[in-house]
């Protein structure tokens, strides 16, 4: 029993020092292809960053925002949806925040769209479904660290939805987050904090489709999602 206990131990800790270098090495090697290079969507799709809670951006989500803004101005999509829900209760959402900066920047308002309830990656992609469901091929927008992680998130909430899982392509705002509240290595925080999420999700997602299997309603189980 220990030592089976030892071999999973050691298991785990392998599983993430390489999903950490993993991470690490596509945000560096994943490709930076000029705006008008991008191969055409349907849909621009950003994702929510950080946020203060009177609805303040932080870097992150402008450089987010402005790196979609430039693929719609450079024609690799028709439209924009952004994702992303309140710091606090009844205040701004991300979402609302991101789309009015797009439209400071040019983009239309009739040509965006957003959500306003996301608190994690997972909701991102779940919550943003009614919006994007019609779209064949999306482009994800957000780092470069967090893009599998959102591929991957997006992928299995057209699959839960039980429609046709949309191509995606990948576009990285920066490459490794610059800068972060309270970090004091961003860079490195950031790429940590990733690769322990991508497998804390695996572990929520497994719970949110057990809780369907037995009748628990999604919108009592969104919440663990968060």
């Amino acid at each position: 029993m220990l030592a089976a206990a030892r071999r999973i131990a050691v298991f785990g800790v392998l599983a993430l020092v390489l999903s950490c270098i993993a991470i690490y090495a596509f945000a560096l090697l994943h490709p930076a292809l000029p705006p008008a290079q991008a191969p055409k969507s349907d849909l621009i799709v950003v994702l929510g960053a950080g946020m203060d809670p009177d609805g303040t951006l932080h870097r992150s989500s402008i450089l987010r925002v402005e790196a979609g803004v430039a693929l719609w101005k450079a024609g690799a999509a028709p439209r924009v949806h952004f994702t992303g829900g309140m710091g606090k209760p009844g205040g701004p959402s991300a979402g609302s925040q991101m789309a009015a900066l797009a439209q400071s920047l040019g983009v239309p308002e009739n040509l965006t769209s957003y959500e306003t309830r996301s608190l994690s990656t997972l909701q991102n992609a779940l919550f943003s479904q009614p919006f994007i469901s019609d779209a064949d091929h999306i482009r994800l927008v957000t780092e470069g660290f967090h893009l599998p992680r959102s591929w991957v998130s997006f992928k299995w909430a057209a699959w839960h939805y039980g429609i046709r899982r949309p191509k995606i392509s990948l576009t990285h705002s920066e490459r490794l987050r610059a800068e972060s509240p309270g970090a004091r290595l961003p860079k490195l925080t950031m790429v940590l904090r990733e690769t322990g999420a991508f497998w804390f999700n695996g572990l929520r997602l497994a719970a949110f489709e057990l809780g369907g299997l037995v009748g628990i309603p999604m919108e009592e189980r969104a919440p663990w999602l968060d």
